[in-house]
């Protein structure tokens, strides 16, 4: 199995990369959209603003193929933190921005004077989908964003979190594509734990 890690320069990837290290597997950094073409697993991650991503996957060539590969190809994809928010319709992240639109939704911020934004740090997910969540002890994961993705519709959800008063999308899947807004790489055994239960899955 082949997986590639979009690297546009927005983002740690090579956390990511050393995630998917850990279990032996033919992973890589991808600095050309043509290098998706031998992919088994694409790996969409990013920190940072939305329309910064947008504008940097679309002048290195990776937008379209990215598009083309999920869509027209039905490659499995897994998004993390801004890589799921970019699956959305809109983004209301500096103004009006649109996304990929696999998911009909909108990225807003948290509005919540209750708690700090970002919202950064370990947080419990509460999850409805028993393979990538199988196999875990308490489902901590680490988050670190200031905007969240809110899907139409909500059979896409797949795990939530609580943040003071707002309840946060935490992963969604929907056909070949799977987005977590927390940070796999970051959460340790947890995180672990999801990036086997993934390849675990497309294996099979």
């Amino acid at each position: 199995m082949k997986i590639g890690i979009i690297n546009y320069s927005l983002g740690n990837v090579g956390s990511v990369l050393s995630a998917f290290n850990f279990y032996k597997t033919d992973a890589k950094l991808v600095s050309q959209p043509s290098d998706i073409d031998q992919c088994d697993l694409v790996v969409l991650a990013g920190v940072g603003n939305f329309k910064t991503a947008v504008d940097r996957l679309k002048s290195s060539g990776f937008w379209e193929r990215l598009n083309q590969a999920v869509t027209m190809e039905g490659k499995t994809l897994l998004g993390i933190c801004l890589g799921m928010q970019l699956f959305a319709d809109l983004s209301f992240e500096g103004g009006s921005q649109p996304g990929f639109g696999w998911i009909k939704g909108k990225v807003i911020k948290i509005d919540d004077k209750s708690v700090r934004i970002p919202h950064m740090g370990w947080n419990k997910v509460q999850a409805f989908d028993n393979n990538i969540f199988q196999g875990m002890h308490q489902q901590y994961f680490y988050f670190m964003h200031s905007y969240h993705f809110v899907p139409e519709d909500k059979s896409v959800v797949v795990g939530t979190t609580k943040y003071g008063n707002t309840d946060i999308v935490a992963a969604v899947r929907h056909k070949n594509i799977i987005g977590v807004q927390f940070h796999p790489e970051k959460s340790q055994g947890d995180g672990l734990r999801l990036v086997r239960n993934l390849l675990e899955e497309i294996k099979c």
